[in-house]
């Protein structure tokens, strides 16, 4: 149920109407947003081998780009793709590609 007030003559909303969330952040906005919908099926095998490869990939990632030379080295090879075909940080750029060399070897 949601809490309306009034201060100064405006209205603000706090709690819950239908599926819609109201609260307000701690700058004094008031925020709207849809309640989350969990699924009621089990994930697919599919589904929990992405989930495994993206968990994988990401531990990758976090390790190759700690290491200073290692990502000197991919920084630069980032810089010499089109901008128009590669992603916008160099950390989406490693990670497409770990994640593509993880299916190609069917992890």
């Amino acid at each position: 149920m949601a809490d309306v007030t009034f201060l100064d003559g405006l209205a603000t909303i706090s709690g819950k109407i239908g599926n819609t969330i109201y609260r307000k952040t701690p700058s004094g906005k008031t925020i709207a947003y849809q309640q989350r919908h969990y699924r009621q099926s089990p994930p697919t095998e599919k589904e929990l081998q992405q989930r495994k490869r993206f968990a994988i990939a990401a531990r990758i990632v976090r390790s190759v780009l700690s290491h200073p030379e290692m990502r000197k080295t991919l920084q630069n090879i980032y810089k010499r793709i089109n901008k128009n075909q590669r992603s916008k940080t160099l950390h989406g750029f490693v990670f497409a590609e770990v994640m593509n060399m993880l299916k190609e070897i069917e992890i």
